[in-house]
């Protein structure tokens, strides 16, 4: 039965992932009509949103590597069975995933330009540039960051309700 639990959250997260995609190329289309007053094709902005996503997870992968986060930090490793130094070392895992997010996230914006200076070019076939790249990278993360609140915080609500729903 677990194997089975294991296989329904993986499919999940594979649509989970798609849907993603899909609606992450239709944002990124916007951002670009905004920014640089024409709108890109959907397969390109596709393409541009799945290269950055995987050129930003290598980068992200390199970063963690390059911070030292994870590996020996967690459980005992460093810490040698002390519950105080466990917990400074947790502690200090924790501002180092936090020190990894923040570069991340600004390696990413500049990830996402590149992508889109490289691939979505305007109907001339004339690049629209890394500066009007670069602003539609930035409001295509804005409008993500805000629907991400948007649906924390109707999830939230909808969580709470059940919960309380649950103790009645």
């Amino acid at each position: 039965m677990e194997m089975a639990a294991m296989g329904g959250a993986l499919v999940i997260m594979l649509v989970a992932v798609i849907v993603g995609l899909l609606i992450a190329g239709l944002i990124l289309k916007f951002s670009v009509r905004l920014v640089a007053g024409f709108s890109p094709g959907y397969g390109r902005a596709l393409l541009t949103v799945l290269a950055a996503a995987v050129l930003g997870f290598i980068v992200n992968i390199v970063l963690t590597m390059v911070f030292g986060v994870g590996g020996g930090m967690m459980g005992g490793g460093l810490a040698g069975g002390d519950p105080d130094a466990a917990a400074a070392a947790m502690a200090g895992a924790g501002m180092a995933m936090m020190g990894v997010m923040a570069v991340s996230a600004i390696v990413n914006l500049f990830i996402l330009a590149a992508c889109i200076n490289w691939i979505i070019k305007r109907p001339g076939g004339i690049a629209i540039g890394f500066g009007r790249s670069l602003l539609a990278a930035l409001l295509y993360l804005v409008i993500f960051v805000v629907i991400g609140i948007i649906f924390g915080v109707v999830m939230g609500m909808l969580g709470m309700g059940a919960g309380m729903m649950a103790g009645m």
